[in-house]
């Protein structure tokens, strides 16, 4: 028993390391953007040029994200349902073509659908910037919220 809480505090150690390191290289990159990177982009308007907007901290500490992209009926749907576990809001199975938008997944505690116009807006996620992309982008992205220790 010894032995393996001493494995254990030591797989712990090293996630709190890796978790501690990653938050140390978050930090310098948001100070490096904002004193060195974002004082260019104002300046020679950046923003306005490329229709992008500036980046903030909820992009920086938002979670890496995956993108499936494939012809209709090759089980992208039914490959995110193995990962999760589990069927999510939103989700259309069938033979012919079922899912005509762009659908993000996003951990949340409770289970809901949410319209692309309100994700581009909402402050807390990292979508403000397809805003760009016009209503009827829009119109075809939405966000499927559910609780999930995958996401």
């Amino acid at each position: 028993d010894w032995a393996a809480s001493q494995v254990t505090m030591a797989n712990t150690g090293n996630a709190d390391d890796a978790i501690n390191k990653t938050s140390i290289v978050s930090t310098k990159l948001k100070a490096i953007y904002k004193d060195n990177i974002l004082p260019a982009e104002k300046r020679y308007r950046y923003d306005f040029f490329y229709e992008s907007p500036h980046l903030t901290d909820v992009e920086f500490d938002a979670k890496p994200q995956v993108m499936l992209v494939g012809q209709y009926s090759v089980g992208k749907t039914s490959f995110i349902r193995y990962m999760l576990g589990r069927d999510f809001p939103g989700a259309r199975i069938g033979p012919e073509p079922t899912t005509d938008r762009f659908t993000c997944l996003i951990n949340g505690p409770d289970e809901r659908t949410i319209p692309g116009n309100a994700l581009s807006v909402h402050p807390d996620l990292p979508f403000r910037g397809l805003e760009r992309f016009g209503v009827s982008f829009l119109s075809r992205f939405e966000g499927s919220q559910l609780p999930s220790s995958v996401l």
